[in-house]
């Protein structure tokens, strides 16, 4: 009875402790880095949204009832630009990238946040473009819009596309987009789930994208990530409550209601283009 009664008090007294502990620790300040892809995370009139940005930060929301983090910064930028931020500060925290051989090393790894996977595409009102291999594009007079820097170009030039000339350097999905109707570039790669809504979003007519080839090598789940000068116990504790709340339901609540709305809004109110220039 006395060892019970004991046992009892011990647990109730370092539970306070832990408590008085974790109210006096600053917190630690977390900057957060992204490019803007709706609907995983996007600037909605200067407040982060999207599924992703909602997951991830009711996790940190989750990890403060354990070590007290705060968020110093949420910066939509350009990829490179976050890229480099993630590469080189400590407690920055990135978001959605894919896991590659050449990325493993330079962060830490927390856990996936979307499924990804994309496409070619190239408007319908264009002569079809048809191939069997991503190979077969670099035979043909085309010019290809690719993010600068994103893991498809880094795809492409193993490949050895760089050598025909076909790539063209574009900042984001956005630019490609109006290229692409302006017929400035013939192919695209955009996400599979997301490419009609994209292009209504802009003002173009989604209904004008039609699929030339699945990119299937680089077919796989974005992730979420610390960089390397991060203190492992807290990454520790962000994997752990990611899977948390992944069980529970949230994550996939929240993606499939906002691809819905985005898909929604996107395109509700599409517009009639002409078969010349789409727009």
């Amino acid at each position: 009875m006395k060892s019970a009664i004991f046992t009892s008090i011990v647990t109730a007294v370092s539970i306070l402790l832990m408590s008085i502990v974790h109210a006096q620790t600053p917190p630690t300040q977390i900057r957060i880095v992204t490019q803007g892809f709706a609907p995983l995370q996007w600037d909605n009139n200067g407040s982060p949204d999207g599924y992703v940005a909602e997951y991830m930060l009711s996790v940190i929301e989750q990890v403060n009832q354990i070590a007290p983090v705060s968020v110093k910064a949420f910066e939509f930028l350009p990829w490179k630009r976050a890229m480099l931020i993630a590469e080189t500060v400590p407690d920055v925290l990135f978001f959605s990238l894919s896991r590659t051989m050449a990325r493993e090393d330079k962060f830490h790894w927390l856990g996936e946040v979307s499924p990804y996977g994309q496409n070619f595409y190239q408007l319908r009102s264009r002569p079809r473009i048809d191939v069997d291999r991503i190979e077969d594009l670099r035979n043909l007079d085309i010019k290809i819009g690719v993010q600068d820097g994103s893991n498809l170009h880094t795809y492409l030039n193993q490949l050895e596309f760089e050598e025909t000339g076909n790539l063209v350097p574009i900042t984001d999905y956005h630019q490609g987009i109006e290229m692409l109707y302006l017929e400035r570039i013939d192919l695209l790669p955009l996400t599979g789930f997301l490419a009609e809504a994209s292009a209504c979003k802009q003002g173009f007519n989604g209904s004008m994208l039609e699929p030339v080839i699945h990119i299937e090598a680089l077919a796989r789940p974005l992730w979420a990530v610390f960089s390397k000068k991060t203190d492992p116990e807290l990454v520790e504790i962000f994997q752990k409550e990611m899977v948390k709340l992944k069980q529970n339901g949230l994550w996939e609540d929240r993606m499939n209601q906002h691809r819905e709305n985005w898909q929604k809004l996107a395109c509700a109110n599409d517009v009639s283009l002409n078969s010349e220039n789409g727009k």
